[in-house]
């Protein structure tokens, strides 16, 4: 009897083992699967520009007249009306001077003295998201003396070059 329960036992594995095989060949060559996963993800968004607000404000022109130091005020600001600035910005300052006058140049920011080399501010940063604004004045100061009035013919101009900050 023992042989005949081990020829029911073989017999019944090599039916297994078929069903098993049968199965998996079925799996691999019909491209089905057993489970499947689908999720949808359904979003909008929309993206906008930042907003770069720089702005100088100050009178065109001034008289300098070699008697008196001469100062010129003007303002560096990151709004315009209600508008503010969505970025920070760099920016520097150039005193250019075209005129044959024998001048030397004084720029303070917020009431302390700037540093000019060559007649140029370091980069400074004028922070977005909040109305701000930096004073400046620019004390001119004519070395010949008495004046000599046909050396102040020319012109003086400052410029201001301004640049978006990185965003990291």
């Amino acid at each position: 009897m023992k042989v005949k329960n081990k020829k029911i036992i073989n017999v019944i594995l090599i039916i297994l083992l078929i069903i098993l095989l049968i199965i998996l060949l079925l799996m691999l060559f019909s491209g089905r699967t057993f489970s499947r996963f689908n999720k949808n993800v359904s979003s909008n968004g929309s993206a906008e520009i930042a907003n770069p607000i720089f702005k100088v404000d100050g009178t065109e022109d001034i008289k300098i007249d070699g008697i008196q130091d001469t100062i010129y005020s003007f303002e560096v600001k990151n709004y315009e009306g209600l508008e503010i600035s969505d970025v920070s910005m760099n920016y520097n300052i150039e005193i250019v001077n075209d005129s044959e006058a024998n001048l030397d140049f004084e720029l303070t920011k917020n009431g302390e003295l700037l540093n000019l080399t060559n007649n140029k501010t370091d980069t400074m940063i004028i922070e977005g998201i909040t109305r701000k604004t930096d004073k400046y004045e620019l004390k001119i100061i004519y070395n010949d003396n008495p004046a000599i009035t046909e050396d102040i013919s020319g012109n003086i101009q400052i410029k201001v070059e301004s640049f978006q900050t990185e965003v990291m």
